[in-house]
């Protein structure tokens, strides 16, 4: 069996698109941290929604206006907690 140099491993890789090269080394790739935060914004308003839904199913309790600094803050919150 032939023996492959480091230098042909090297050459090899090279020729692989960025991403597979970033995978094959174990670099983490970019993360758009906007994208996240906005995803989460959406998810935490809508659970918002929904737990105001449920207390007025289970205790009847009148829902209150959610505010954006309740969904920024449980945004926030998630992301730290993902992001840990």
């Amino acid at each position: 069996m032939e023996e492959i140099s480091i230098e042909e491993i090297r050459g090899a890789l090279s020729q692989l698109p960025e991403d597979m090269q970033k995978e094959l080394l174990g670099i983490q790739q970019d993360v758009d941290s906007v994208a996240i935060k906005l995803e989460l914004v959406k998810f935490v308003a809508e659970l918002h929604k929904h737990n105001q839904g449920v207390d007025w199913e289970t205790n009847k309790v009148k829902p209150r206006n959610i505010t954006i600094d309740d969904v920024i803050e449980g945004s926030q919150k998630l992301f730290n907690f993902l992001t840990e």
